[in-house]
């Protein structure tokens, strides 16, 4: 993969984990304070609807991943400085 799909991969990821995030937290403390979903109660079905946040988390966490790796990886046409020759007489 090259470093620009890297980039907008994990902006992607992390702008949909991020926002995922909020608003779900909204939503699960919207529908606790409300207490309109009447299956809240049932312990399976509670541990089921705080998994969206955790699972949103990880997409967020992988998409920060990606972004950190790509931008931490040097670009691909940047030189080294042992080959770099100062002056044209050194050419071959």
């Amino acid at each position: 993969m090259t470093r620009q799909i890297l980039i907008a991969v994990g902006a992607a990821l992390l702008t949909i984990g991020g926002s995922g995030i909020i608003v779900a937290l909204v939503w699960l403390t919207a529908n606790k304070v409300h207490g309109t979903l009447p299956y809240i109660y049932d312990a399976h079905a509670e541990a089921l609807l705080f998994l969206m946040p955790a699972l949103l988390l990880t997409i967020a966490i992988v998409g920060a991943v990606f972004v950190s790796t790509a931008l931490s990886a040097p670009p691909k046409d940047e030189r080294n400085a042992h080959k770099v020759h100062p002056h044209m007489r050194f050419h071959a």
